[in-house]
């Protein structure tokens, strides 16, 4: 079984995701929407959810970042060598422009 790991990207990007819904429509769609992002993550530890490679990276030569589409948002993630843990990188929303928003990120060096 694989362990998962947040980043602190990951947990700052899943918060201010949850921070959003929480003041534009309340605890409990904020509450839902977090249950939602964590159960498909958590799917990760047993290998149970169906992933691909970013494609954004793929064209820029980089192939071991991996994402879950939870619609409308997206959990970026690498394994380990030994694939005995997927370290989730962040989640964005789907809805976003997550080319640039990627590249960006390749350029601070968060990947």
């Amino acid at each position: 079984m694989r362990k998962i790991e947040w980043t602190p990207d990951g947990v700052d990007s899943l918060n201010e995701i949850i921070e959003y819904y929480r003041d534009k429509a309340g605890e409990n769609a904020a509450s839902a929407i977090y249950d939602k992002i964590i159960t498909e993550i958590d799917l990760l530890e047993s290998e149970k959810i169906k992933t691909k490679q970013t494609q954004e990276l793929k064209d820029i030569g980089i192939y071991d970042v991996y994402e879950i589409v939870i619609n409308p948002w997206k959990a970026y993630y690498k394994i380990s060598g030994d694939n005995k843990k997927a370290y989730v990188l962040f989640v964005l929303d789907g809805r976003r422009n997550l080319e640039e928003i990627l590249l960006s990120k390749v350029l601070d060096r968060k990947i």
